[in-house]
């Protein structure tokens, strides 16, 4: 397990495909994000390892709801007897996996095959707490609604650590900041949108930004954001 700043640690037992993270909170543990079914264990065995009990995880928090976020959900909920929370939005993905599809149509029936496997096989949960935009979790964390990617999909500020957790609203694959891939995010003007309103609304409130995918940025991440939407928007008056 890495540590990315004081409270923040990184379950990179998972490996680098994709990003789950445990806030450590003077009330407990948070799991935010789970990764794919399949990293369950690695999950498990990471906590104990670093001398926590399963129990001090408290809460779930799930960005949204594909396999590779929300895949290990269910299990983890069951073997640390946490609660789960997703944008109210998102609810029906977490509770219907199957309901998640390609916005590319051409690849939908591979997609679809491709659940029966251990690696992408989502057991449906249902959320404890449903979240709403602005709201403030006991961590600390401020609730950013970002859709585009999916309906529900939400990024969390904590003004105090000057921290951005985004979820996939935006990724920093191969060091460049990037919007979630075209063929999983149906509604692209919403995701231009929402990573407008985290550099407008919240880009004073952080410094160090994490993502689902692609390394952390620990310095300026907030110029670097507001840089990306005044490309994104350049052509608009």
């Amino acid at each position: 397990m890495k540590q990315i700043i004081p409270g923040l640690w990184e379950v990179d037992e998972i490996g680098d495909a994709v990003h789950a993270y445990i806030w450590e909170g003077k009330h407990g543990l948070t799991l935010i994000d789970t990764g794919m079914p399949t990293d369950v264990h690695a999950i498990i065995d990471a906590i104990t390892a670093k001398g926590w009990a399963l129990h001090n995880v408290r809460r779930i928090v799930v960005t949204h709801g594909d396999a590779d976020h929300a895949g290990g959900a269910a299990k983890l909920k069951k073997a640390t007897g946490a609660v789960v929370g997703c944008h109210s939005v998102e609810k029906i993905l977490l509770e219907h996996p199957e309901k998640r599809v390609p916005s590319n149509l051409l690849i939908r029936p591979l997609f679809a095959m491709m659940r029966i496997l251990p690696t992408y096989n989502t057991l449906p949960v249902t959320p404890d707490e449903l979240y709403v935009d602005g709201q403030l979790l006991p961590e600390g964390f401020i609730v950013v609604h970002t859709p585009g990617h999916t309906p529900g999909h939400i990024s969390l500020i904590h003004r105090e650590k000057r921290l951005l957790i985004a979820g996939d609203a935006l990724n920093n694959r191969g060091g460049k900041l990037q919007l979630p891939p075209a063929a999983f995010t149906p509604d692209r003007k919403n995701a231009e949108r929402s990573v407008w309103k985290l550099a407008k609304k919240y880009g004073d409130d952080f410094d160090v930004a994490v993502f689902g995918h692609g390394p952390p940025i620990l310095q300026n991440a907030n110029h670097r954001i507001k840089a990306m939407v005044s490309q994104i928007f350049s052509t608009e008056v």
